[in-house]
C-alpha cells in the first residue's frame, strides 16, 4: 500500500472521526503516519503472500464467482492448482488487475 499526501483533508477528517470512538487519541495526521508506517513495514517484511480463494478474490474485486471463473479461464487471473479440484489464485495477478484495471476485451 502506498499512501500519498494527496488525500483530501475532508477525507482524512472523516476517517479519523469514524475511528475516534475506538482510538480517542487519533488525529488525521496520526492516521496518515500510521498508514505510512504500516506500508513501510509490510514492504520491508518481504513475507510471501498466500494464495487467495475464489471467494476472497471475488470479494476483493467486487465481482461474482462466475466472473472469477471467466478471468481464470481467460488467463486474466493466474490459477494455482493445489490438487485435482482445489484451486487458489495468485495474489499478484489480482493486484495487477486492480492496479491496471480491466481492458475492453475483458468487459465483453
Amino acid at each position: 500500500m502506498q499512501v500519498q499526501n494527496r488525500i483530501p483533508p475532508a477525507v482524512l477528517a472523516a476517517a479519523a472521526g469514524m475511528l475516534q470512538p475506538f482510538i480517542p487519541e487519533l488525529s488525521p495526521q496520526s492516521l496518515v503516519a500510521a498508514l505510512k508506517e504500516f506500508g513501510d513495514r509490510k514492504a520491508v517484511s518481504g513475507a510471501p503472500e498466500k494464495p487467495m480463494t475464489r471467494q476472497e478474490a471475488a470479494a476483493l474485486l467486487s465481482v461474482t464467482l462466475n466472473t472469477i471463473n471467466r478471468y481464470l479461464n481467460r488467463g486474466t487471473l493466474r490459477r494455482i492448482r493445489l490438487g485435482p479440484r482445489a484451486v487458489r489464485i495468485d495474489p499478484a495477478s489480482v493486484r495487477t488487475l486492480l492496479e491496471h484495471g480491466f481492458n475492453k476485451q475483458e468487459k465483453q
